[in-house]
């Protein structure tokens, strides 16, 4: 089953054409790669698809619903949620506090239901702690709940960044370098994390450019080239494509498949 659906997504700033008319499809249940080199589009891709960014054309579809143009807030919420290279978590909130932030369903953020029925609120508030407890027990954050999010290391916070996206209960989630910028032994301990929510039924589309990460983790690879697509397939096939290694050398114009 195809949970994410791209077709002819363009995108320029300025004239200069970051994405000329790409073309993918993300199975559910399963990790996919995408790779490519520096300037490939892959960021702005996630851009576009979680609507940071509007395309300039093509169509987005997501669990069979017409998702291009929306606000970021709408596409949260039919399940599909990013996650950034940069960690951007609220520097001087707890853990458990940014997890919080990211609870869905907030009857307490509604003023009349705040003032005539705080029971409701109060419950839900509940719920949302244990889910964020859960969460940080999960990740292994569990020591550092109380802690200010600026105390973390570069790899918690990366942690962190995955578990506000779970707070969300998303069915996919867009991973922009999970493990830039961490140590090797913290960079395997994400890429469990990341395949025991495949087992829970949630699927991922991941950049990265640890391609040992990829060739661990991933399901599925497709390989981006100055905005288009270029290659897919497993990891050995696209590694060992031609077209794709002449890219990554840098070379300025690509045969696309």
């Amino acid at each position: 089953m195809t949970l994410l659906t791209v077709n002819g997504v363009e995108r320029s700033f300025y004239g200069v054409r970051a994405l000329a008319g790409v073309d993918l499809e993300v199975p559910a249940g399963r990790i996919t790669g995408l790779i490519g080199p520096n300037g490939a589009g892959k960021t702005t891709l996630f851009n576009c698809i979680t609507g940071v960014i509007p395309p300039d054309k093509g169509r987005i579809v997501f669990d069979g619903r017409d998702i291009t143009g929306l606000r970021p807030d709408q596409i949260t919420q039919t399940g599909l949620v990013r996650t950034f290279q940069i960690a951007r978590g609220l520097p001087r909130l707890s853990v458990l506090e940014n997890l919080l932030l990211y609870g869905t369903r907030q009857p307490g953020e509604k003023a009349l239901t705040a003032a005539f029925n705080p029971g409701a609120a109060r419950q839900r508030e509940e719920e949302l702690i244990a889910r964020a407890v859960a969460v940080a027990r999960r990740l292994n954050l569990m020591h550092v709940i109380r802690n200010p999010a600026s105390d973390l290391s570069g790899g918690q916070k990366k942690l962190l960044e995955i578990g506000r996206a779970l707070m969300t209960e998303p069915k996919l989630i867009l991973l922009d370098e999970p493990v830039a910028g961490v140590n090797p032994t913290l960079a395997k301990e994400i890429g469990t994390h990341l395949r025991t929510l495949i087992n829970d039924g949630i699927t991922i589309l991941l950049i990265e450019h640890h391609m040992d990460m990829v060739a661990r983790l991933c399901d599925h690879v497709i390989v981006l080239a100055e905005g288009r697509h270029l290659a897919e397939g497993t990891f050995e096939d696209v590694a060992s494509n031609e077209v794709v290694q002449l890219a990554y050398m840098g070379r300025r114009k690509v045969k696309v498949t």
